[in-house]
C-alpha cells in the first residue's frame, strides 16, 4: 500500500510494536488484552477466568487509545488484523474497515470442550460475529473449504456470515536461488545422507523453554539420522548458531524462510501463519500448539485432520515420543500426496493481492 502512494500507520502490543518499528513502520502502542499464562508455559484458564473484569477494562483502554490515534492520523481506511476496538473506533466515527483474521470466536480450551459451555461459546461467537460485521469485508486469509485451516474459529457465525471472503494464504513464498539454499546448507553443514528437521518455536517465554530442552533431547538421540535446526523464538535474540548434538540452535533465526525450504519436516506451533508457510512450501509437519491455546489447538487438530502431519499434546510430550512422530513422518507416502496437493490449492490464490483489490474499491 505504500508503494501504491497510501501513507500506513500502525498500532500494536507487545513484542509487535518492535518488530514493526524495526521493519521502518510507524507503529503506535496500545494496550495489551491477553490471557494470562502458567508456570510451565501453558494457558492459564483459571487465571483468564479471575482477570475477565480487567480484559474489559484493557479493552476500553483500547478503544480509547485507538480513538486518540485516529483522531490524529485520520485515516480514510481502517484495517483490524483481529483488533475489534479498532472496528469499533472506526464504525463510531464512520471510517470503512476491513477486518483480516482467521479467528472470529473465542473458543474455549480443550478442557471445557464439549460441554454445556458451549453454549456460552455460541452465544459470545454471534455477539462478537456482530461487531466484526461493522466491517464492509471480513477477509479469511485462509484457503476456502474444505480445505481451511482455521475453519474451527471461523464455522457457523450467523451474525457476519455474509460479509465473510476468503482470500488465500497472506503468507509471502519467497522463491530462491538454488545458488544460494547450496550455500545455506553448505554453512549449516547439512548432510545429503540424512533429513533435516527444522523446528521453530515461537509464543512468550515461559510457553518455550522445556520444548526447546525436549528438541535438544531429541536431536542428540536422532543425531545418526537427521540433522536438526532448532529457532528458540527471541526477538532480538543472537542470530548465529550455537552447534549442538545433531545440527544446531538459534536464539533469533535469520534464515527461517530458507529452512521451510530446505527442511524434510517441520516442527511449529499451531499459529495460523507458520501452517500457511509450511503449506506453501509442501511441507509435512509436527504441530505442537501452546497447552490450552484454543486457536493454535483447533489449527493442529485440523492439519492432522487434512492428513498435512501430526498433532503433539506438549503437556505429554517426550523425546522418544517426538523422535518417533518424526519418523513416521518422514515415511508417509500419503501425507507427503496430500501435502503437495493442498499446496497446489494454496499457491493459486495470492491473499495479499486479493485484499488490496477488495481494500481498493474503498479508497
Amino acid at each position: 500500500m505504500r508503494r501504491r502512494g497510501n501513507t500506513v500507520n500502525f498500532s500494536s502490543s507487545n513484542n509487535a510494536v518492535d518488530y514493526l518499528r524495526q521493519n521502518g513502520y510507524s507503529c503506535d502502542r496500545v494496550a495489551s488484552v491477553d490471557a494470562e499464562w502458567n508456570v510451565d508455559g501453558g494457558v492459564s484458564v483459571s487465571k483468564t477466568t479471575k482477570r475477565t473484569p480487567s480484559l474489559f477494562s484493557r479493552f476500553a483502554q483500547q478503544v480509547r487509545q485507538e480513538n486518540q490515534i485516529m483522531s490524529r492520523f485520520k485515516p480514510d481506511l481502517v484495517i483490524s488484523d483481529s483488533r475489534l476496538s479498532a472496528v469499533v473506533v472506526a464504525s463510531l466515527r464512520r471510517i470503512p474497515s476491513v477486518t483480516i483474521a482467521n479467528q472470529l470466536r473465542i473458543l474455549l480450551p480443550p478442557l471445557y470442550q464439549d460441554t454445556n459451555l458451549n453454549r456460552i461459546e455460541m452465544l459470545d461467537a454471534e455477539i462478537l460475529g456482530f461487531f466484526w460485521s461493522f466491517s464492509k469485508f471480513v477477509l479469511i486469509p485462509d484457503l476456502p473449504p474444505p480445505y481451511t485451516v482455521s475453519v474451527k474459529n471461523i464455522q457457523d457465525i450467523k451474525t457476519v456470515r455474509r460479509k465473510i471472503r476468503y482470500v488465500g494464504f497472506m503468507t509471502p513464498l519467497t522463491n530462491f536461488e538454488r545458488e544460494h539454499l547450496v550455500k545455506v546448507s553448505r554453512v549449516l553443514e547439512l548432510e545429503k545422507g540424512k533429513k533435516v528437521v527444522f523446528a521453530q518455536i515461537s509464543g512468550p517465554t515461559n510457553t518455550r523453554e522445556k520444548l526447546c530442552e525436549i528438541m535438544v533431547r531429541t536431536a542428540d538421540a536422532t543425531s545418526d539420522r537427521f540433522t536438526w535446526i532448532v529457532s528458540r523464538g527471541d526477538v532480538g535474540g543472537d542470530d548465529r548458531p550455537v552447534r549442538i548434538k545433531g545440527g544446531w540452535m538459534f536464539h533469533w533465526c535469520p534464515l527461517k524462510d530458507e529452512l521451510f525450504a530446505l527442511a524434510d519436516v517441520l516442527i511449529v506451533r499451531g499459529g495460523h501463519s507458520t501452517i500457511s508457510t509450511a503449506i506453501m512450501n509442501g511441507k509435512p509437519m509436527i504441530t505442537i500448539p501452546i497447552v490450552n491455546h484454543s486457536e493454535q489447538v483447533a489449527n493442529s487438530k485440523t492439519v492432522e485432520n487434512m492428513g498435512l502431519g501430526l498433532f503433539a499434546d506438549q503437556s505429554m510430550l517426550t523425546s522418544g515420543k517426538l523422535a518417533s512422530m518424526i519418523t513416521d513422518v518422514t515415511g508417509d507416502e500419503t501425507i507427503m500426496k496430500r501435502v503437495l496437493e493442498i499446496k497446489d490449492v494454496a499457491n493459486k490464490m495470492n491473499g495479499v493481492d486479493n485484499i488490496l483489490k477488495r481494500v481498493e474499491t474503498l479508497l
